[in-house]
């Protein structure tokens, strides 16, 4: 898939990753990612806040659901979802 513009966030997470993979020390890379992994449930849950906040300002300016979801590339439903601050089912592993 080519890089768009508006990409730039996600490439630099990525050669993060990307640079942490490539460490040759084991003990290093191991530190690292679990640093990283210790500050993910944070940074995730500040993700889901400023999307939620984006949707809302959007629904503010009286944008449809329809519109947002097109523009999100999302579904409608899950538009709907993320205003009310809902977060994603994932489905259960089979055991």
């Amino acid at each position: 898939m080519a890089e768009r513009p508006d990409d730039e966030e996600v490439r630099l997470v990525t050669e993060t990753v990307d640079s942490l993979e490539a460490l040759a020390d084991p003990v290093e890379r191991a530190k690292r990612a679990g640093k990283l992994l210790a500050e993910w449930p944070v940074q995730g849950a500040r993700l889901r806040e400023i999307r939620q906040e984006a949707v809302v300002a959007m629904r503010a300016q009286k944008i449809s659901y329809r519109e947002i979801a097109k523009t999100l590339e999302i579904s409608l439903t899950r538009v709907q979802q993320i205003e009310a601050g809902e977060r994603g089912k994932k489905p259960k592993a089979a055991e």
